[in-house]
């Protein structure tokens, strides 16, 4: 007998029947696997998730993103739209608080609610512990120096969040500087950021650096 597990269209639908209204309660917004909360401190929340591309698992991303800030891509936000997957500062929740962790799609419904019900207390316990952190907006970011980011390949937001794109953390931290007006050491983080970038290019062709810098050089004007 062949058993057929349940895809992530049909997951999204007991999503919001038995985690929707449970987030909605918490003051977020969104269906299905997007959900967002708007601060008055200019940190938008972001929750989000994703169906395994093999298929039969699903993922979950806690992350944030600023309201004054464009994305990833360098769009314009758009709060009701934009995913974790545009968003530098995430995490991936798991119910253990850490790690990489896929919640498997079942044959029985029962199962599937089970994980749904998993996917919430996880989010209890540790997702609202990551928002937690950046509640007060502009800390951690106005502490955080360019030497900071000189020492360490490996920085660590609040030596818990891993931000694998230094280059982009750099800019990152230029735009927050200049949004609370602290504009000389935004140009340091210009600096810095650019450094980086031209070491990344490194042992590529010339175009193909002239290329990546002109993107960087754009991203770093003040």
């Amino acid at each position: 007998m062949i058993s057929f597990f349940m895809n992530a269209s049909e997951f999204k639908k007991l999503v919001n029947k038995h985690f929707s209204p449970n987030i909605r309660e918490l003051g977020w917004k969104g269906s299905s696997f997007h959900f967002y909360q708007q601060h008055p401190n200019h940190v938008v929340n972001i929750f989000g998730m994703q169906g395994s591309w093999l298929g039969g698992s699903v993922c979950c991303e806690t992350a944030i993103h600023f309201d004054f800030l464009r994305d990833l891509t360098h769009k314009e936000i758009d709060i009701t739209k934009t995913t974790y997957a545009s968003c530098l500062i995430r995490e991936r929740l798991s119910p253990k608080g850490e790690g990489d962790w896929h919640w498997r799609f079942s044959n029985k419904e029962e199962n599937n609610i089970n994980s749904i019900n998993q996917i919430w207390e996880a989010f209890k316990s540790y997702g609202l512990n990551f928002y937690n952190d950046f509640v007060n907006f502009p800390y951690p970011f106005d502490i955080i120096k360019p030497g900071d980011l000189s020492i360490s390949t490996n920085y660590k937001l609040l030596n818990k969040y891993h931000v694998p794109n230094q280059i982009e953390l750099a800019w990152l931290l230029k735009e927050i500087n200049l949004f609370i007006g602290k504009k000389e050491i935004a140009k340091d983080f210009c600096e810095l950021g650019m450094a980086k970038a031209i070491t990344f290019t490194q042992g590529r062709s010339k175009q193909a650096t002239e290329s990546y810098l002109a993107v960087y050089r754009d991203r770093f004007k003040i």
